[in-house]
């Protein structure tokens, strides 16, 4: 069979998840129409440029010159900075530089967002298994245009963390456990919270022994003996190559003030926003991502009793942000979550749910436009 009818079989089979994969492109064509639209307002910014702002420009940087030291002065505060971002994303760019000569800033968005199209095809495969068209489409939409989703037009590893999340989930229900450690793994050499994927194939992992046994159920342990391996691995090979233990830790909180201060962030930076205290626009996008999306999506998780192999990934996750001494960007790092987002989908009534998207759309829309048109948005 060629490659061609091979995808079209594929398509056909899975007439959810291509509907999802179209969402996925046409939002897509719509972010970089804006980027398009941003560089003719200002001649130095091009397309390319607004596609690899902020952690792109840091991508970029590893992705040339994979992890070389640098001379410590302006941005660079420390020699071995390269090395907090994790490797699967600049290094896969770096290697198809190599072979097809293309400029990693071109490369980058590209890999970018064709890891993140494979990714919501897979997961909108899953999610219509497990929930139904209804449901799978809605909480992808919701995904796509939740306020910080423009990075998955971006040099950033939101596109393949969801990737590998959607390939772990999909190989845990098919019970196919290696596959799901493998998948696992690389999700946590991808970004930082990438390897609490480990919940839920841990989680999967109990059940499975406790539904059939030790001895036909311990295959299912592969899962979360593999999941965390990766990031594990990265943060013991910083700690070699800087000569602190915590080196990797040290760099993210040095650079970014990514810490964990076990929620004292957030809960200053809620009691601003309520009070109507002096707060960036970074922060109150924060807390309201994480009091609507985080707190609210899990609350409807568990009343909706969602699977706790899901619900324990979205718990996860939003127990990460909420934690972090980072107040930007929170609404990024519940994007991969998509649990929360389908507990979501399953609780706004159908009438309004074309109302919420298409208000959540233009909301990212205005957040794409303040942080590469303006730069005063942190994705």
């Amino acid at each position: 069979m060629r490659a061609s009818d091979a995808i079209k079989s594929r398509l056909t089979a899975s007439p959810t998840a291509a509907r999802i994969l179209g969402i996925f492109l046409a939002i897509r064509v719509a972010t970089l129409l804006v980027a398009w639209l941003l560089g003719a307002a200002r001649p130095e910014l091009g397309i390319t440029e607004a596609l690899t702002e902020w952690d792109g420009n840091w991508n970029e940087f590893v992705a040339n010159d994979l992890y070389q030291k640098v001379a410590v002065g302006g941005i660079f505060f420390d020699e071995w900075m390269m090395l907090a971002f994790l490797p699967v994303l600049p290094v896969t760019t770096h290697v198809l530089h190599l072979v097809t000569g293309i400029g990693v800033h071109i490369l980058g968005p590209l890999v970018s967002m064709s890891a993140g199209a494979v990714g919501f095809f897979i997961l909108g495969r899953y999610l219509s298994r497990r929930f139904g068209e209804r449901v799978a489409v809605v909480a992808a939409g919701l995904m796509l245009v939740s306020p910080n989703a423009f990075v998955l037009s971006m040099f950033y590893t939101e596109g393949p963390t969801i990737l590998f999340v959607a390939l772990t989930f999909d190989a845990l229900d098919r019970r196919r456990w290696a596959r799901a450690g493998v998948w696992a793994l690389l999700a946590g050499l991808t970004r930082p919270n990438g390897f609490l994927v480990f919940v839920p194939c841990l989680i999967a992992s109990i059940v499975e022994i406790r539904r059939n046994g030790w001895q036909r159920g311990r295959s299912s342990v592969f899962a979360p003996l593999m999941a965390p391996l990766g990031f594990v691995a990265w943060v013991a090979m910083v700690g070699a190559v800087t000569g602190e233990v915590g080196g990797y830790f040290r760099l993210q909180d040095v650079g970014w003030g990514a810490r964990v201060d076990f929620g004292e962030g957030t809960l200053r930076a809620l009691g601003r926003l309520v009070l109507g205290r002096d707060a960036g626009l970074d922060e109150r996008m924060n807390v309201i991502a994480l009091v609507v999306i985080g707190v609210g999506g899990v609350v409807l998780m568990l009343r909706k009793k969602i699977d706790p192999v899901l619900s324990g990934y979205g718990i996860a996750v939003v127990i990460m942000a909420l934690i972090n001494a980072r107040q930007a960007s929170g609404a990024r790092f519940l994007l991969p979550a998509f649990p929360l987002f389908v507990a979501w989908a399953m609780a706004i009534p159908r009438r309004y749910q074309v109302v919420v998207v298409a208000m959540s759309a233009t909301v990212m829309g205005a957040l794409f436009v303040l942080s590469v048109g303006e730069l005063v948005y942190t994705p």
